[in-house]
Formats: structure tokens, sequence, C-alpha cells
């Protein structure tokens, strides 16, 4: 039980540290909102830290996805993970700037999900994956809907060697399949990606015809 509770103390005191160095990095920099980097991205370009960055619409997975996405990140092609059925195939994609500092990774899976499981699907992948990364801390969840599509949305720290990451994942249901997201940047700019990956998940749209 001491173990147990040392463990928690422990998890709360990062939990303090990890938020205070995020605060500090958001006053270093002009603070953004996720609505002013959505329009940005839905106009076709945004300025930030004398910088333009330019927004393309993308098609994913037989055009069943839409995303616009900053024309920086090319996509990494994955290939296919067959699963147990051959007809439904778990199909991974991935999205890198040239620097490969920043990383979105995109999921269709073979499991079979309903719009109404998204938020306990994200749940419990981030349980399994907070039991596997010590020292990850989770900042915030969210839950975004709109027209029929139901997003859930987690936010999280993880320390690394060279420094800490940004990793923020969204989780949602395509032609009754889950479909996963996740992008991951520094933690050093959290005051740029944080609220611009925030935007992007909200130009998601999901063709079920396609």
């Amino acid at each position: 039980m001491t173990t147990y509770w040392d463990e928690k103390i422990l998890d709360v005191w990062n939990e303090i540290q990890i938020r205070q160095q995020l605060e500090e990095m958001n006053q270093q920099k002009p603070q953004l909102t996720w609505e002013e980097c959505l329009e940005a991205a839905e106009l076709g370009s945004m300025e930030y830290d004398g910088c333009t960055l330019e927004f393309a619409e993308r098609m994913f997975f037989d055009e069943r996805v839409r995303l616009i996405l900053p024309c920086s990140l090319q996509l990494i092609p994955k290939g296919l993970m067959s699963q147990s059925s051959a007809a439904q195939p778990h199909e991974q994609l991935a999205c890198q700037d040239e620097e490969g500092t920043i990383l979105l990774g995109l999921n269709h899976m073979a499991h079979p999900l309903s719009m109404n499981e998204a938020e306990s699907f994200l749940q419990a992948m981030t349980g399994q994956i907070k039991k596997k990364t010590p020292g990850l801390q989770i900042v915030k969840n969210d839950l975004w809907e709109h027209e029929g599509l139901r997003v859930a949305i987690c936010e999280y720290v993880v320390p690394m060697a060279d420094g800490a990451y940004y990793q923020i994942m969204f989780a949602t249901s395509v032609m009754g399949r889950a479909f996963f997201g996740s992008m991951v940047f520094p933690a050093r700019e959290v005051w740029l990606w944080q609220p611009l990956a925030n935007a992007l998940i909200r130009t998601l749209r999901v063709n079920e015809g396609a």
C-alpha cells in the first residue's frame, strides 16, 4: 500500500511540474487558439513566428477520410497490416515534416466500433499506453461533435531522453470500424502545435459511402 501511495504522489508531482513547464512555454510565445488556427487552415495559410504555414485538403483511405493538413507534412506509406479478416485490413498511414519533428499517424482498424463508443475506445487505448510509458502525464480529454461525427480527443506529455514530447490522440468511427489518429511534436512547440493540432482534428470529415 505504501508503494502504491508513493507512486500516486510521484504522479501528482510530475503532473504539477509538467503543467508548470507547459505554462512557461506558452508564455514565451503569443498564445494561439484552435479557433484562430482553424480559420487560417480553412483559408489556406497562417503566419507564425515570422514564417508562413500553408495548408491543403488531403484525402486518405480511398477518399473515406478528409483532413486539412500543413503542406509541410508529407505522406509516408506504411502499407497494410492484415488482420483476421482479409476483407477488412488494418490500414496505417503516417505524415511527417522534413525535419522529422512533427508526426501524424492515421489508423483505420478492423475492430468494429460505433460512433458512441469512441470515448471508451480512446480511454482504453490511453490507459494501455500510460501503463507502458513511465512518466506519461495526461493533460486533458475532450469531445468534439459535428454533423453526426463524434471525435474523442486526449492530450498528454511523454518524457523522453532528448526532451518531452506532446501527443494528441483522437478516435472516431469510420464505416463501423475504429479510426484513430495521433499527432506528436516537441513539447517546446506546444504554443503552436497544440492549438493547431486541435484545429486540424476539427477539419476531419468522413465519407461513409466511399
